[in-house]
């Protein structure tokens, strides 16, 4: 017959004939010789045992760790291999957690940089605005733009007329918004014009060739190529053409041109070659063009 045990094998202290504890009040009750059972040390949840013997081997749940301090306190202490599986599932339960932190920590992130990332510069705006409208093409490049919008803003600051084109308005929406209300976007005009010089004498002045003409001898200067300039009141050139191929006879030769303008100069004076200047006011030429006779 197997002798029970002199010592508690929870504390060590001697046990009396019914197998009780009276340390711990522990009670010897038979147990199966090999598996898990509640850690005397009270360090952890289980103790694994072999053989009756208490390992280093415990565990908090389901969790598997190693306790080799704990094990050495207790009698008839025995170390064995921790079980690796267990190992591998709190590693990987580990990595996993760790995984949806950051993932969790990166979409936090990408929100927050989404609300405060800074937007476009007011240049990039402007000449993106302008290509938009059609208007890019009056300017060489992105940086003469974008010095013309802001030289349009300066002028405002220092007092100038709350007028201008359409690209001059997009500047003061992108650069100096204070300045929109009341900015008048002024108009622009296609002027078509005729010069014809005439002969009526039949003194030479025009020379023909199948319906094509020019001038010759006095009028020479008169032709196709003659150039044409329009400038403001100030003397300012505003822009420039030529006068197209002459048609007629010899009494009358017609020469036709065209050039752009943009409402907002006082006068605007066109000549031709060195025939003289004519003044009109934008409204003359827009609703009337032009007709200039030269010769009699």
């Amino acid at each position: 017959m197997k002798r029970a045990p002199a010592a508690c094998p929870y504390c060590g202290a001697d046990l009396d004939a019914h197998g009780s504890c009276a340390r711990c009040g522990g009670v010897l009750t038979p147990t199966p010789p090999t598996g898990w059972r509640p850690d005397p040390t009270a360090r952890f949840e289980g103790r694994y045992y072999t053989a009756g013997h208490p390992t280093n081997r415990v565990r908090n749940g389901r969790a598997e760790s190693n306790d080799p301090v704990g094990g050495q306190m207790l009698p008839d202490y025995v170390e064995v291999p921790v079980a690796r599986s267990s190992i591998r599932l709190t590693w990987l339960a580990t990595g996993v957690t760790t995984a949806v932190i950051v993932i969790i920590a990166g979409v936090v992130a990408g929100l927050l940089w989404a609300r405060h990332k800074p937007g476009p510069v007011p240049e990039v705006d402007y000449v993106q605005a302008l290509q938009t409208a059609g208007l890019f093409d009056q300017f060489n490049s992105e940086a003469n733009a974008v010095a013309h919008g802001h030289e349009v803003c300066n002028q405002l600051e220092h007092g100038g007329q709350q007028q201008g084109l359409l690209a001059d308005k997009i500047a003061v929406d992108v650069f100096c918004p204070r300045f929109n209300k009341g900015f008048r976007v002024l108009e622009s005009a296609k002027i078509s014009g005729v010069f014809v010089l005439t002969d009526s004498l039949g003194t030479g002045a025009i020379v023909t060739d199948g319906g094509a003409c020019h001038g010759t001898d006095g009028y020479a200067d008169v032709g196709r190529t003659t150039p044409v300039t329009v400038r403001n009141g100030k003397g300012d050139i505003l822009t420039t053409t030529s006068l197209g191929a002459g048609t007629g006879d010899s009494a009358n030769c017609t020469f036709s041109f065209t050039f752009s303008i943009n409402e907002g100069q006082d006068r605007y004076v066109v000549s031709i070659g060195r025939r003289g200047e004519f003044s009109y006011s934008f409204e003359q030429l827009r609703s009337h063009g032009l007709q200039i006779h030269l010769g009699r």
